[in-house]
Order: structure tokens, then sequence, then C-alpha cells
């Protein structure tokens, strides 16, 4: 689990919603809400995945490359398995449908990079 330093007011920013700038902030912000905002009282999953889907398309921007990409898929995968060790919630299945969310986007730029720089040979 990455840690964002408490002096730097980074912490404050991503609670109050700024995009993440990397993989950590990223992992950093849906463990900080799932710690202290998720509910299953309320709607939980539509909350978690609206939430969740929020922080990773403010981390991915307008136009996500094969780095951003690959960090959310990271950050997705290892806060589930943080949330799972720490706070005992086995939300990993919601964590790996976020992530699915964004699979036809991901092939869609794979196959415009695949038709620009050429398929692996």
């Amino acid at each position: 689990m990455p840690y964002i330093k408490a002096n730097d007011g980074r912490r404050e920013a991503l609670r109050n919603g700024e995009p993440a700038l990397n993989a950590g902030e990223l992992n950093y912000q849906m463990f900080h809400y799932v710690k202290y905002n998720y509910s299953f009282t309320v709607d939980p999953y539509y909350k978690f995945m609206k939430n969740i889907t929020f922080f990773v398309d403010r981390f991915l921007g307008d136009k996500p490359n094969y780095q951003r990409w690959n960090d959310m898929t990271g950050a997705l995968i290892r806060c589930g398995k943080e949330v799972f060790r720490r706070l005992d919630l086995d939300l990993m299945g919601e964590f790996i449908r976020v992530m699915e969310n964004y699979d036809k986007r991901i092939a869609e730029y794979e196959d415009e990079k695949i038709a620009s720089n050429g398929d692996v040979e």
C-alpha cells in the first residue's frame, strides 16, 4: 500500500476529490474512500462503482496511454487486496468489475497502437 506524506497537502487534496497523479495516489484515494465512506447498508454496489469509477476516470484523464491503463489496473487489484487484508472486506470482485468496465476502451487503444506501430512480431 503506498503512503502519501501527511505534511505536503496531497492527502487532503485527494480526499477532496483532486485527481490522483500516479498509481500510488489512486490507490490511496480508493482505499480512503472504502475505509471511511463505504457502507454495505446504502446501495453498496452502485455507490461503490460510481465512486471508484469517478476516481479512476479522473486519474486516466482525457487521453489515457498504456502506462495509465496499466497503473489503473495495478492500483485496483492492489487496493482490493489491501482492503481485504486491513479492513476484512472482500471487495475484490467489485474492484475487478470496475477494471473490466474499461476493457473495451483498452482494447480500442491497443488496436489503434497495433495499427500505428505494428503488431508484436
